[in-house]
């Protein structure tokens, strides 16, 4: 069949498809690439890992070749992404040059079989296979603790002990080596188990935060992620200089104030703010306190919580709550804490198994908490006075004694 053209039509046309190039020029577009083989008819799923949650950038369906290729926008600097397939996922990073990344793997065992090409990526793969292991002996110490291999305090000793090992590894391998690579900022906001590695509120951590935020500064002046390293890393020294601030100033009044022991352990952990509060300070109050180790995720949660809201209320006045939260989720811990009156903090150091379960608590260990909810009642003078462990009836007749 024979075309006829329009000269005006067809430059028109022409026009138009150069100014959408035009209007297009300033996206930046990657390219992830390769082979997956043994997953034919599985959906694999590519998501952008921005500093919050993933999120869902494209999908495809697995030939019988495995062939795949995904061309997702790209922010300035190095970007991140990760390639799912079922419950498994691989980290990827798209350099500041956009070169394809391009990826082998066994679709039956895509997390331990992936191979890249380039430098970046094996860098990034090394560093969270380590994190993979680290898991791996976490889970090793509590089916160890479970059998009743270990106690809890040896089994606390030994996640810190392998913990502490594996930082030591990644800020001498990764972070303090090259603070400009891709894997040093992934490595600082990694997760293992439930557990944060690193805490731009730990004075030990900042320093890592600091050399990571100055470099990407220096290499990646335009990338958004900038923003995020350098308000981490600004809070934290206010933190420490505030610290600092309050320590200097306790030193000061100890020479002439006496300090009033306490019948309690301190407790000293961050609220839905990010703010240190610790235990003393409510305590402080000269009121009654409740010390509440819960789980907001838990099915008990809102009828105990609503046991503690009617004591809150029938004592307003009176009664202050120090309530300890053990939850795997801190957004759902956060947004459920902005519905509660009184004083809520979350253990950041708590250990989970894959299922979300709490193994290990250091706060509860303090306590020596094995039951949710467990609350203990703290008089007006500061005196540890009872423990009630599940029986919202026993606690508020507990409290009433106390209360007269």
């Amino acid at each position: 069949m024979r075309m006829i053209f329009n000269v005006k039509e067809a430059a028109a046309a022409l026009i138009f498809v150069m100014f959408s190039l035009t209007a297009c020029d300033d996206r930046r577009l990657g390219v992830i690439e390769g082979n997956i083989t043994d997953a034919e008819g599985q959906l694999l799923v590519l998501e952008h890992l921005s500093d919050g949650a993933p999120r869902l950038v494209d999908t495809l369906r697995l030939a019988a070749d495995g062939k795949f290729r995904f061309t997702p926008e790209v922010e300035n600097g190095p970007d991140f992404f990760s390639l799912r397939l079922g419950n498994q996922s691989v980290s990827l990073v798209i350099d500041t040059l956009l070169n394809p990344v391009k990826v082998t793997a066994n679709g039956k065992n895509l997390t331990t079989s992936y191979q890249v090409a380039d430098a970046a990526n094996q860098e990034l793969r090394d560093a969270v296979q380590a994190g993979n292991r680290l898991r791996g002996q976490i889970v090793g110490v509590n089916q160890t603790f479970n059998q009743g291999g270990m106690n809890r305090q040896q089994a606390r000793d030994s996640i810190l002990t392998l913990v502490n090992n594996y930082k030591q590894h990644v800020l001498t391998t990764y972070i303090y080596a090259n603070p400009a690579s891709p894997a040093s900022y992934y490595l600082l906001f990694e997760t293992v188990s439930g557990l944060v590695i690193f805490d731009a509120n730990s004075p030990q951590d900042l320093r890592a935060f600091g050399a990571v935020a100055t470099s990407w500064r220096f290499n990646y002046p335009s990338s958004p992620r900038n923003g995020v390293l350098e308000k981490m890393t600004i809070r934290g020294q206010a933190l420490r200089r505030a610290e600092a601030a309050r320590a200097q100033k306790a030193d000061s009044l100890a020479a002439t104030v006496q300090v009033e022991t306490r019948s309690f352990p301190e407790l000293n952990l961050p609220n839905a703010d990010d703010h240190p509060t610790s235990l003393t300070s409510v305590v402080e109050q000269g009121k009654v306190v409740l010390l509440d180790f819960t789980a907001y995720y838990l099915p008990y949660s809102p009828a105990h919580n609503m046991a503690l809201g009617k004591l809150y209320e029938k004592y307003a006045g009176k009664l202050k709550i120090y309530q300890v939260c053990l939850d795997y989720d801190e957004h759902f811990w956060k947004t459920s804490a902005d519905n509660v009156p009184w004083t809520t903090v979350r253990d950041r150091d708590a250990i989970y198994d894959a299922q979300g379960r709490i193994q290990y608590a250091p706060s509860a260990l303090t306590y020596n908490v094995g039951t949710l909810p467990t609350t203990f009642i703290i008089d007006a003078k500061g005196e540890l006075k009872t423990r009630v462990e599940v029986d919202d009836a026993k606690l508020e007749a507990d409290l009433t004694k106390i209360m007269r």
